[in-house]
């Protein structure tokens, strides 16, 4: 698991350095949590993970970025890369790629998870130090790969929410809140005290998070 995270880490870095021709764009770190859906007889469990990024400006109206997160066990490693374009301001669309491994407790991939998805956002000043954005994702399809083979997954996941704030602290930095809000079609009895349950066939899974950006 230390030698997946290391090479993610080390697959930013190298973006970073090849991305030397272009405008770089923000570096962050960010924090999540999300909590479990079944609660169980106890107090609901948080999870906790934490995610390095990098971006760069491709051209006049054009960027790319990479994020890696790992949780906290570490039991599960992701990365994300998406092409973004601004269409008129305040509009942004583009599309991406997630790619997901978890892993036992002997650290041995169990599941490799490969996305693609589609995303529209809108941001705009709030005040004169505050970002606002808002933003839909739409998956499209998603590969899995266990030990037996591939499969294609059936779309369980509706069209995610998420809004936000970037609220720049000093000249090249800032902090970012995120709320990211999942639909899932899933049964719902099967839970105790499932968090985000609409109906018997739905539930609204929240993610929240932190970003630590730095501009150069």
């Amino acid at each position: 698991m230390r030698k997946r995270l290391a090479f993610g880490i080390a697959l930013v870095s190298l973006v970073a350095v090849a991305s030397s021709a272009v405008e770089l764009g923000p570096f962050s770190i960010g924090f999540h949590l999300n909590p479990a859906v079944d609660a169980g007889d106890g107090p609901r469990v948080w999870g906790l993970s934490l995610s390095l990024a990098v971006g760069a400006t491709v051209g006049d109206l054009s960027w790319v970025d990479m994020l890696v997160i790992v949780d906290s066990e570490p039991s599960s490693l992701g990365l994300t890369v998406r092409y973004g374009r601004e269409l008129t301001e305040p509009f942004t669309a583009g599309f991406g790629l997630s790619m997901f491994w978890a892993f036992d407790a002997d650290q041995h991939a169990v599941q490799s998870l490969f996305g693609g998805f589609a995303y529209a956002l809108a941001q705009g000043n709030v005040f004169a130090d505050l970002r606002g954005e808002i933003g839909a994702s739409f998956p499209l399809l998603t590969l899995a790969h266990y030990e037996t083979g591939w499969d294609i997954l059936p779309l369980a996941e509706l069209p995610s929410l998420h809004v936000a704030g970037d609220w720049s602290i000093v000249e090249r930095g800032g902090i970012e809140m995120r709320a990211t809000f999942q639909p899932v079609i899933v049964d719902t009895t099967q839970f105790v005290r499932p968090i985000g349950r609409i109906g018997e066939h739905l539930l609204i899974l929240p993610t929240y998070s932190a970003f630590l950006r730095y501009s150069p």
